[in-house]
């Protein structure tokens, strides 16, 4: 394999994974002063602005879609995943929400098996089991924590999951562009219905941070679809664990968290399995 012809999009890649992280980062600081619901709205509004500006030339081309039911499911359930994932930050480390969140691969395995009908040999299944261990042992089952903040990164995972399943489900025959679109769309609907009451008025100042969570939001889905193109799904994917050094960097330095010895061994289990099913899958085609 000849590394000056994968490095762009290994790059890009990193620079989407670090771009998410940064939003993530960002996303926990303001859980200190607004509600939930109204920093996942200022995630999905803005990022709908952008991407409107951005297609509008093309919108109505983009839009056009045979598949309108599918799009408007999976755009809920990358709605819920980003919900519960900004839910977990409130009330848990950056890292420790990350790396339970890492599951979310494993468990488009069973979702495959389920929806998609995809048959797993018995050494995919043991990754997933290994997996789901690593994130039990973070969420350490009969303490407070696994019983009420611990499961919402992996509620977030699970919905994440759903969406990359029935992503799949539409196989290539969708522009890139429509599929960006209308999680944009959804998501903003759905977040401005549920609003309501709880909304708390901004100042510009706040509301030109919201921009920023939905513009690094964007350039995140930018940057990775730009990296699928320059490199293949399955080479990129390891990358993405990087998330877990860049969270832990990140909460070190803006939010003076440590993670503990039950999320690094956690975190290196969930690793392994991930790597390992991917190994499995590439092998298995």
């Amino acid at each position: 394999m000849s590394l000056e012809k994968y490095l762009p999009g290994i790059v890009l890649m990193l620079l989407t994974v670090l771009l998410f992280s940064i939003m993530n980062a960002l996303a926990k600081s303001f859980t200190l002063a607004f509600p939930i619901i109204e920093i996942v709205w200022g995630r999905y509004a803005s990022q709908t602005i952008f991407t409107i500006i951005i297609f509008s030339p093309n919108l109505g081309k983009v839009l056009a879609t045979n598949r309108l039911k599918l799009h408007l499911f999976r755009s809920a359930l990358l709605f819920g995943a980003t919900l519960f994932m900004f839910a977990g930050f409130k009330y848990l480390n950056l890292v420790t929400t990350i790396t339970i969140f890492q599951v979310g691969p494993l468990i488009v395995v069973i979702f495959s098996v389920m929806f998609l009908k995809e048959s797993v040999s018995l050494k995919r299944w043991m990754s997933v089991f290994i997996g789901f261990c690593g994130a039990l042992l973070i969420i350490k089952p009969g303490t407070d924590m696994f019983l009420m903040t611990g499961i919402l990164p992996l509620l977030a995972a699970t919905c994440y999951a759903g969406y990359a399943v029935s992503t799949r489900h539409l196989g290539t025959e969708e522009d890139p562009r429509t599929n960006f679109l209308y999680t944009s769309i959804v998501g903003t609907i759905i977040s401005s219905a549920l609003l309501i009451p709880f909304f708390k008025p901004i100042s510009l100042v706040e509301a030109s941070l919201f921009c920023i969570l939905g513009l690094l939001g964007g350039l995140g889905h930018f940057c990775f679809v730009l990296a699928l193109r320059k490199s293949e799904a399955s080479l990129l994917a390891p990358f993405t664990y990087f998330d877990l050094i860049f969270a832990s960097i990140l909460g070190i330095i803006f939010f003076s968290e440590y993670p503990d010895i039950y999320v690094f061994l956690g975190a290196i289990i969930i690793v392994i399995a991930g790597i390992y099913l991917w190994r499995r899958e590439n092998i298995e085609r």
